[in-house]
């Protein structure tokens, strides 16, 4: 869950950009480490090499703080995004310091590459992150299947421990264990081997048949999940060469989807029933199902916008807007809480689609529609008779109008392609709430549900 302590600092995160060109990977890619502006480790108090909290919206992990090289600075993408506020213009947007997240600690507090996304940072107590008392992870214990050991025979005995060593781990993180290179490579080879075997045999079964599926490679790493450490009671512990692994049969889920965002047993689905127009587009929100583990909002949204005759009239631009809206689509900011005061959390993990539906001549608008569900946690409360849905605002992510009015650019084969630090940026168009909805749950649906 997300650290709600008072001395947490929100922070957005940025991503370093990659010249493919030029061999510069960075050698703390694969670390659980985070980088920070130097002016802000000196303002709140952080030290080189501190272990600090870094926190989502529903998971938190830790990892070791550094300060932004001048060539971090350089390799950020800097840009800002446009935020225009439609009902009250003079407002601008928030400014948060800038953190780089690495690969581990991305992976472990939601963040799924989105604009604009934020983190909190929290610092640990002093006693806790002196070097003396770093606790030293002595048995981790890793979630498996049996599937694993068919598929991947001895894979136990052949992962590299020494690419994790100074990782700092809490307990359900994520990991990612690379096997060791010489072993890795016996066992491309000998997949490749028995699919030319396969590819042959199928020659003389279907001569001519040049569609044949390629055999994936042999993977590079062990995904796992963290189920256990010792000793227990501790926030953090750091993985050194004296830890030792062990591995414990766990569902997928737990490797797969460690926050437990699929659903399992539905409970209950509670009637909302409710829409609002706002702007061009207009909102309906129908229902809440409520699962044993979590809830999902379903919502849908249906956009016209209007395109003067002019326009409308030249083929090309529109087919150019048509293609452009595809990359648009609008987001609610909710909240949910019932009449007990509990609070469900948001996972940021918003699934769904749509896009432009194309014009319509009768009224000269183009159409967008887009179905959405939101995932909350924990899952509802069984003596709630009432929820409390906030929406506490609406946004649109656009392109701005110069990409939107622009012909489209001629064709270019590869290589000469536009870098993506030189792409315009889009624009997020928001329109303040709240607006609330307070609704009742049926209750005889649970009882129902649950004696089915």
């Amino acid at each position: 869950m997300t650290n709600n302590n008072d001395n947490s600092i929100e922070f957005r995160v940025v991503h370093k950009r990659r010249n493919r060109l030029e061999n510069n990977v960075d050698p703390y890619q694969c670390k659980t480490i985070v980088k920070i502006e130097p002016q802000y480790m000196q303002k709140f108090g952080i030290r080189e090499g501190d272990i600090v909290r870094i926190s989502g919206n529903t998971k938190s992990t830790a990892a070791i703080c550094l300060l932004m090289s001048d060539s971090d600075l350089q390799e950020i993408d800097t840009r800002e995004i446009e935020v225009e506020y439609l009902n009250n213009p003079e407002k601008k947007a928030p400014q948060y310091p800038k953190i780089i997240l690495y690969g581990p600690v991305s992976c472990n507090v939601d963040i799924l590459g989105e604009w604009q996304q934020t983190v909190k940072l929290s610092k640990f107590p002093e006693s806790q992150i002196k070097s003396e008392n770093i606790p030293e992870a002595e048995l981790v214990t890793l979630a498996t299947v049996n599937i694993a050991e068919k598929t991947m025979p001895g894979y136990h005995s052949h992962l590299d421990y020494s690419e994790i060593l100074g990782f700092i781990v809490t307990e359900n993180d994520r990991i990612d264990i690379p096997f060791q290179n010489e072993w890795h490579e016996k066992k491309q080879q000998e997949m490749q081997e028995k699919e030319n075997q396969e590819t042959y045999s199928d020659m003389d079964n279907a001569r001519g048949n040049r569609h044949r599926s390629r055999t994936p490679p042999f993977p590079k790493s062990f995904q796992s999940a963290i189920v256990d450490v010792k000793p227990e009671g501790k926030s953090f512990w750091k993985i050194t060469e004296n830890t030792r692994f062990e591995f414990k049969d766990a569902d997928l889920a737990k490797i797969f989807d460690p926050h437990g965002f699929t659903p399992k047993k539905l409970v209950n689905v509670v009637s909302i029933s409710k829409q609002i127009l706002v702007d061009d587009t207009e909102f309906t929100i129908p229902s809440l199902e409520v699962y044993s583990d979590m809830m999902k909002l379903i919502w849908y949204s249906h956009q016209r916008i209007k395109i003067s005759e002019s326009d409308f009239a030249d083929i090309r631009k529109m087919n150019h807007m048509n293609r452009m809206m595809y990359n648009e689509h609008p987001r609610l900011i909710i909240t949910l809480e019932d009449d007990l005061g509990n609070q469900y959390v948001s996972t940021n993990r918003s699934g769904g689609g749509g896009g432009s539906s194309g014009p319509d001549p009768t009224t000269m608008e183009i159409i967008s529609d887009y179905s959405w569900h939101h995932i909350f946690s924990p899952t509802l409360d069984t003596h709630a008779k009432e929820i409390i849905l906030t929406i506490k605002e609406i946004q649109w992510v656009r392109q701005n109008k110069t990409s939107m009015n622009a012909p489209p650019p001629p064709p270019r084969p590869p290589p000469h392609m536009t870098p993506i630090e030189n792409m315009p940026l889009p624009k997020i168009v928001i329109v303040e709430g709240p607006w609330t909805f307070r609704i009742p749950i049926n209750q005889q649906n649970t009882s129902m549900t649950n004696e089915a």
